[in-house]
């Protein structure tokens, strides 16, 4: 907030007044000059919806038949598999090939897991994503 207040002990006299503005233009003329940027909406932020089941598959089998199943349901873009722990474990990543969401599974046979997670900027389209994988890839548990 901005406040400009003048006080005077003196009354300005006739030829003061005439030879500089008054306050009340100098506030138009400064309030008039500031430009403000236009506030832009933030960004949507991403959903993730995720799920996880306990498996006894290996790596190797968990990892193709992720794939697969993934391709299946359109997810071929960008695939990436990241290895950790000497290779006892990986996360899968996978881009949707026309819709703006993503695919990332975690397979860790040592902990009997494997975890999905789709994510997107659509809430409906990405629920609709991940419940189609969900079932492909873990049934209707």
């Amino acid at each position: 907030m901005l406040s400009i207040s003048a006080a005077s002990s003196h009354p300005a006299s006739p030829e003061q007044s005439e030879a500089r503005p008054g306050l009340g233009t100098l506030v138009r003329a400064f309030a008039s000059s500031l430009v403000l940027e236009p506030v832009s909406e933030p960004e949507p932020a991403p959903v993730v919806y995720t799920a996880a089941i306990h498996t006894s598959a290996d790596l190797v089998s968990s990892l193709i038949g992720i794939t697969e199943l993934s391709r299946d349901q359109g997810f071929h873009r960008h695939p990436e598999t990241n290895y950790g722990d000497g290779g006892r474990h990986a996360t899968y990543h996978v881009d949707h090939s026309t819709l703006p969401v993503s695919l990332t599974v975690n397979c860790n046979p040592p902990r009997q897991t494997v975890a999905i997670a789709v994510s997107g900027l659509d809430s409906e389209e990405t629920l609709r994503c991940f419940q189609d994988l969900e079932l492909a890839l873990f049934g209707s548990c």
